[in-house]
């Protein structure tokens, strides 16, 4: 129910030569020393720059059909902007963001901010029925939360097909469509939304595209497919770390070299390591493996069972697993990887 939520934008544009700047100024009154401008669709690095005297300066091409978001660091939410306009303003000083001069950014924060206040309200509704005993009145709670959600987001998802708002309100929605409306407006769509990993990887799970269950990327850079399954992995007798991340996710694959660097310092010990790409396009995956350097197994899991298990609400989510397949570490961030597999698997 709190998948949108914890969704984390991360928006994608190239500054070059003969396109337009977008410059973003900023005030901030959190302690930090740098802000970082990431791309919602691949999550790449765009611009980073000092905080002095609490402003800062970031730039970016002028696209509407792609966003950005303005990183502070794992402490803080990012702040999402649309790049529609030539200069954009925001002011981040202890609560809700304020930002300026981009009507699209406005739309998008107020989109973000209604998604928010709409779930805890329904969710604490639910909640409380639940404590009272009353179980049915909880679910017709939670399923009108759900109707509201899609039809608020459909609105503005009719008006925005081919940008980033419409991006975003596909994303929320998405889940709360039933399986033919949600093919139906994604095919309506612009090329920023079928060509979203996220929203392209649900569209290929529905439309039940037959594939390998799994994908090597060998040493010499050659995808090898094959019929392995999760369970040929995790409880098969090994220490087993499980990587649940996506191409289009940048914490993910900030992640990602971490869990790499564990998976070569310890899997010639015993240790096994898998991934397990979320909502994710099949083609986006493979070329996010290659780029990242990814050679232990992905597990391609089309229909959601193994998200569904784990109740992975948020990625990246990274769980250790002992011989036997049960928990022993979860939500593993930075060097939380290799101290707990070190723990179980010493040098």
């Amino acid at each position: 129910m709190n998948k949108f939520i914890s969704i984390v934008l991360s928006m994608s544009v190239v500054c070059s030569c003969g396109h337009q700047v977008c410059t973003i100024k900023g005030e901030i009154s959190d302690p930090v020393d740098t802000v970082r401008l990431f791309s919602m669709t691949g999550g790449s690095l765009l611009d980073q720059c000092a905080v002095t005297d609490g402003a800062f300066i970031l730039t970016c091409e002028i696209d509407p059909e792609n966003g950005v978001s303005v990183s502070r660091g794992e402490e803080y939410d990012p702040i999402s902007l649309i790049p529609d306009s030539k200069e954009i303003t925001i002011a981040m000083n202890e609560g809700k963001p304020v930002i300026s001069g981009s009507p699209l950014s406005c739309e998008l924060l107020e989109l973000q901010q209604w998604a928010l206040s709409t779930f805890m309200g329904y969710s604490m509704q639910a909640m409380s029925l639940i404590e009272a005993g009353d179980q049915q009145g909880a679910d017709a709670v939670n399923a009108e939360m759900h109707k509201t959600i899609a039809s608020h987001c459909r609105d503005i998802y009719m008006n925005h097909k081919t940008d980033a708002l419409g991006m975003q309100a596909m994303t929320l929605m998405m889940m709360d469509l039933d399986e033919d409306e949600f093919m139906e407006l994604y095919e309506q769509g612009g090329k920023v939304i079928q060509e979203n990993a996220q929203i392209g990887g649900y569209y290929e799970h529905l439309k039940s595209q037959p594939h390998e269950k799994s994908i090597i990327l060998s040493e010499n850079g050659e995808l090898l497919k094959s019929r392995s399954t999760y369970d040929d992995y995790v409880g098969a007798g090994n220490y087993t770390l499980v990587d649940f991340w996506a191409s289009w996710c940048g914490p993910c694959k900030e992640e990602t070299p971490n869990v790499i660097a564990v998976y070569e310092k310890y899997h010639n010990k015993g240790l096994v390591v898998i991934g397990v790409p979320i909502n994710d396009k099949l083609d986006a995956t493979e070329k996010a493996m290659k780029e990242l350097g990814i050679h232990y197994p992905q597990i391609i899991d089309p229909s959601q069972n193994l998200a569904e298990k784990y109740d992975i609400s948020g990625i990246p989510r990274i769980i250790l697993f002992n011989p036997e397949g049960k928990i022993v570490a979860d939500g593993l961030r930075g060097s939380e990887i290799e101290a707990s597999v070190k723990r179980v698997i010493p040098n």
